[in-house]
């Protein structure tokens, strides 16, 4: 944890608290400071970074920053943090929130044991999202014993790592957006043949939906559309994966390994018992409704990156919302 305020009682008007250490956050937590408020970063996690940490790949879309992989950013932009002096509390878990006279008392519980309580004249929720994982493939048939076998996993970047053993193997890929389609990229160069999977139709943005069209003319790849995966049963050929197409038909396809790329879900299952905020205005899927300002459905709460910006997910998106995010604060708290 970084110093605390000289005076705490004489920087609680200024005090925001920030739910979540990823690039939105921490984003939101450096021009909260230069508006001359005191932020306060509340991660659950370890580290400063939120999903950058899971990135092993070179992120190209950052203007002025070249060749850094996610991990990397994450360390620079925690760099950042630290020296700016920003309080930050690192495996910290917020367990309750009350509503007090001109802003929020928050009890938090770091490392298990201390319990600490600060006063917010703001709050703003950035607690990212989190992969879709087994429990959406769980009421499969065979889906379990795989999962246990790292044989189907679900991380969007996790077959970066078993590339060189996917030589020549029979790949499944199962998801019809970005990520099932930049995966199906990556592996048709490797691979015997990589079989595409998807529920419905494709998903994906048109430049890259037309690089795998061109891998599905020349072979490389496979296509399954209007596609449910009924079973997976796992033999001495490999796993052998059941669908069913929406004309009823069955179909069997035999792999060696199968990435699921089913979407994300917003964190935000941790909002709930924490007193006002269980309230919050949220859409079907779960993510935070703001608006434009970043504001959320009660009044000196905000929420910002991935948790309430479910179609434009990137780092600078984040770093975007973050700073709009403090500019609101600075307006409706007045600087």
């Amino acid at each position: 944890m970084l110093p605390s305020p000289p005076d705490r009682a004489l920087s609680s008007s200024r005090t925001v608290a920030i739910l979540g250490g990823g690039v939105a956050g921490m984003s939101c937590a450096l021009w909260l400071k230069h508006l001359a408020f005191w932020p306060v970063l509340i991660e659950p996690g370890m580290t400063l970074g939120g999903q950058l940490l899971c990135i092993n790949r070179i992120n190209r879309w950052i203007l002025g920053i070249q060749g850094l992989t996610g991990p990397a950013l994450a360390a620079l932009y925690g760099r950042h943090i630290v020296d700016e002096a920003i309080e930050v509390h690192l495996g910290a878990k917020l367990v309750s929130i009350i509503v007090e006279d001109s802003g929020f008392r928050l009890y938090l519980r770091e490392h298990e044991h201390h319990t600490a309580s600060l006063f917010a004249r703001a709050l703003v929720i950035a607690t990212g999202l989190r992969v879709n994982s087994s429990e959406i493939l769980y009421s499969i048939p065979g889906a379990l014993p795989l999962c246990e076998s790292g044989l189907l996993t679900f991380f969007p970047l996790d077959h970066l790592e078993a590339m060189e053993a996917l030589d020549g193997k029979r790949v499944a890929v199962i998801g019809g957006g970005d990520n099932a389609h930049f995966t199906v990229k990556d592996l048709a160069s490797r691979t015997a043949l990589t079989h595409l999977i998807i529920r419905s139709q494709s998903r994906a943005q048109s430049l890259v939906r037309q690089e795998v069209e061109a891998l599905i003319r020349h072979g490389r790849v496979k296509e399954h559309a209007d596609a449910l995966v009924t079973s997976f049963c796992q033999g001495s050929n490999g796993i052998t994966i059941g669908l069913t197409k929406n004309n009823f038909r069955t179909e069997h396809i035999e792999v060696d390994r199968i990435f699921a790329r089913i979407g994300f879900t917003p964190n935000t299952e941790c909002l709930n018992g924490l007193g006002p905020l269980t309230g919050l205005e949220r859409n079907n899927d779960g993510y935070v409704q703001v608006d434009a300002r970043k504001r959320a459905s009660l009044p000196f709460v905000y929420a910002i990156g991935d948790v309430a910006n479910p179609n434009q997910s990137s780092v600078v998106t984040a770093m975007a919302d973050g700073a709009v995010a403090a500019m609101a604060i600075a307006k409706d708290v007045g600087v």
